[in-house]
């Protein structure tokens, strides 16, 4: 009799072991829309942050019962740059760990020690290195940017062009409307396009143009994003969403455990991935060396 008594003493303890502690911190989890690259990232990070997890999404109108619900969290994980600028605004005495952020400095500025995350900006060098491992030729890279909100990233751009042996040739514009003009403009003066991550530039009817201007001109594209290879535009470096998710999360456990937000700078992703579109580069006569479509995490055809 004695011998089952002791099994399952022994299955008691084990169950004991693993059982979650009985306080957990909560996390809130804000994103402005409910789009798969947000759920796979939401993934991620549920799968190492050691806390529970809440989701919320942010529209427009009153989201004054989530932002209520935000200041009792003991971290805010956000996603997108709109969620971001109404977060940080409106909580100053929380962590927030965000991702999906175009241009996090123009977004969170310096006065904003209570915030860090994850900045999905592939560096220029990286991106330009790959394109000229698909089209040697190109002497000329054209972007167009809005200063306002990307002077930092031109600024690096220009820096990388220049060790790379090629030219950056910039169109500013002030507001969205100017795009497409400034597009146009590039004709006959470049012999490529480098999508900048600039929420003046890059928008649904710019990005649109520029693929027909690419086309046109039979010159190659580079994206901020495989969504856009897959549009039409020849190449892109990218980041994969879940595994930043992960990335935050290991983030978020170490703010979680103690250590202080002001000590962490924003960090890259860590894995890349590698996308190309080899019916468009047949369509602007450029041909991919083999072994650069073996190098590729995915292929368009």
């Amino acid at each position: 009799m004695k011998f089952p008594i002791f099994i399952s003493s022994i299955i008691l303890l084990i169950t004991l072991s693993i059982s979650p502690p009985s306080h957990a911190e909560d996390v809130e989890a804000v994103k402005s829309v409910d789009i798969l690259p947000y759920r796979e990232a939401v993934k991620g990070f549920r799968n190492v942050v050691k806390a529970n997890v809440f989701e919320y999404v942010i529209e427009n109108g009153d989201n004054s019962t989530i932002l209520l619900r935000l200041k009792g969290a003991d971290l805010i994980f956000t996603l997108g740059s709109d969620v971001l600028t109404i977060v940080k605004d409106e909580i100053r005495d929380k962590p927030i760990v965000f991702i999906f952020v175009l241009n996090p400095n123009a977004v969170i500025k310096s006065q904003s020690p209570h915030i860090t995350g994850i900045d999905i900006n592939i560096p220029p060098e990286e991106q330009f290195n790959a394109l000229l491992q698909v089209a040697p030729q190109v002497k000329r890279i054209g972007v167009i940017c809005d200063p306002s909100k990307s002077q930092s990233i031109i600024d690096e751009a220009e820096a990388a062009a220049k060790k790379l042996g090629v030219s950056l040739v910039i169109k500013k514009i002030d507001s969205k409307e100017e795009a497409i003009n400034a597009i146009s403009m590039l004709e006959g003066n470049v012999d490529a396009i480098w999508m900048s991550p600039d929420t003046t530039a890059i928008t649904p009817e710019s990005i649109n143009y520029m693929l027909l201007f690419a086309f046109r001109n039979r010159i190659p594209v580079i994206g901020i994003s495989d969504k856009y290879v897959k549009s039409g535009v020849l190449l892109a470096l990218s980041f994969d969403s879940e595994y930043i998710g992960r990335q935050a999360g290991e983030m978020a456990n170490r703010i979680l455990e103690g250590k202080d937000i002001k000590e962490f700078s924003l960090i890259k992703p860590r894995m890349v991935k590698f996308s190309i579109n080899l019916n468009t580069a047949e369509k602007i006569g450029i041909k991919i060396p083999e072994r650069v479509i073996r190098l590729a995490d995915r292929v368009y055809r």
